[in-house]
């Protein structure tokens, strides 16, 4: 019987628009059985049974991946294991794996609607292989799923890419990335002869990147990514906001997370171990960007732990400990407001390449509700420098336990330390500042110099 909704039959209503499930799925196996033997190129029966709204499904096993498989004419595309299937790339020569949805500069025109790539493992653990794994772009819908790439990449001198690309080019299109990439890539500094090995980095492969014709949303969850040594995600590119949910972010070189306009991470897990080659822990780049929970343990390290050059940033509840040469905070001057709301910070740094732990640049940054400990250790160095004016400290904890080192040093004009407990050395540079403000604060057992009183 059917139902009425203001006197109407349901079946005088117009056919609803279809959906992105009307899918032509394709059985791999049924429609080229030789590609389960190994006979076939999995990249060869790809392109011959692709349409404008193609899913191919591959059962479990192991595919011979020859080839490019590059399908951007298209209104849907996906291509997924059922319940997980391995594309194996043997050739040193072959640069990309399944390149879809759309090219380089694509628009919400002429890139795909949907575009799904899930329980797929990439092996290139054969001698020399680099090929990017995925490269896909979709206006609406984009899934790139329990995706795995095994070996290490071996592309820093064939034109080097990385292992994921992604991009939401419609600003209404939302898109999700969980990715597992731990085996990283080559460090080929000798690669580039012209190049000194820090400028090499950025020639060699990016975990997972963000184009810059990304426009939608972006959620990268529990994403695994570990030695990249362009970038572990370098999310920084396009308009469209990143967000990333969780997950470990290792060893990757220039940043292990590199976030951009309107970006937000939420309980990110950074480690950098590796002095090889150079890396920052977490870099907010540009925009207006915000971290919450999470932590970052810099054990091994030369470079910043957390490195603001945003135009503005909201950092809550980061937990940073560091015990090598790295600083663990810097924000570099900028326009903006930062805003540091209860991180925690555990320095038992040497101070062999930074004298100061933490340095704020930023004029107006503030402080609020953090614990910041400095430790003794075989080479001490000093606290944070606050070489800006008018930064606030507000319910701060900044104590070191050295006896001959600066807990805080203030080089900037218009300070103030509020509601706070200082404990060590508070030293104002009197040539280049004026006393601080400081009200309510609690500097027991603390050498004060410098200060009006």
């Amino acid at each position: 019987m059917l139902s009425t909704v203001g006197g109407h039959h349901d079946q005088d209503r117009p056919m609803p628009k279809a959906t992105m499930t009307d899918w032509n799925v394709v059985s791999v196996e049924e429609v080229a059985p030789e590609v389960r033997t190994g006979e076939k190129s999995l990249h060869r029966v790809l392109e011959e049974h692709a349409g404008k709204r193609t899913k191919f499904v591959l059962p479990e096993g192991r595919y011979r991946l020859d080839g490019r498989f590059e399908h951007n004419d298209c209104e849907a595309i996906a291509v997924v294991g059922d319940p997980h299937a391995t594309l194996v790339v043997t050739d040193p020569d072959q640069q990309y794996g399944l390149d879809v949805g759309g090219g380089w500069g694509a628009t919400p025109e002429n890139s795909a609607e949907s575009v799904e790539i899930r329980n797929l493992t990439f092996d290139m653990t054969a001698d020399g292989v680099g090929s990017q794994a995925v490269s896909a772009r979709a206006s609406h819908d984009l899934k790139i799923e329990d995706v795995r790439v095994d070996g290490e990449c071996a592309a820093a001198d064939k034109g080097a890419l990385g292992a994921i690309y992604a991009a939401v080019t419609h600003p209404d299109g939302k898109g999700i990335v969980s990715v597992s990439l731990p085996d990283g890539c080559e460090f080929r500094p000798d690669t580039y002869p012209d190049q000194s090995a820090v400028e090499s980095q950025t020639s060699h492969p990016i975990g997972i990147s963000v184009t810059d014709d990304h426009r939608g949303e972006l959620t990268f969850r529990d994403c695994h990514v570990e030695g990249w040594v362009n970038n572990g995600g370098y999310l920084a590119g396009g308009e469209g906001p990143c967000i990333v949910e969780g997950g470990i972010w290792t060893n990757n070189g220039n940043a292990n997370l590199r976030l951009g306009k309107d970006d937000v991470a939420h309980d990110v897990r950074i480690e950098m171990d590796e002095i090889e080659y150079t890396g920052c822990g977490l870099w907010l780049q540009e925009g207006n960007v915000r971290v919450s929970g999470g932590e970052i343990s810099l054990p091994n390290c030369d470079n910043d732990g957390l490195r603001v050059s945003s135009e503005s940033a909201q950092i809550r509840d980061l937990q940073i400990d560091c015990e090598s040469s790295a600083r663990a905070i810097k924000v570099n001057d900028g326009g903006g407001s930062v805003l540091l709301d209860g991180v925690e910070l555990d320095d038992w740094g040497d101070g062999s390449k930074h004298g100061y732990c933490a340095e704020i640049w930023r004029e107006g940054t503030t402080l609020r509700n953090c614990r910041l400990a400095f430790h003794s250790g075989e080479k001490n160095r000093n606290g944070i420098n606050l070489v800006a004016p008018r930064i606030v400290f507000d319910g701060v904890t900044a104590t070191h336990d050295a006896d001959d080192r600066t807990t805080v040093l203030v080089k900037g004009d218009h300070v103030e330390l509020l509601n706070s407990t200082f404990r060590g050395r508070v030293d104002v540079d009197r040539k280049n500042a004026k006393s601080p403000r400081f009200e309510n604060d609690d500097f027991t057992d603390c050498e004060c110099v410098g200060f009006d009183y």
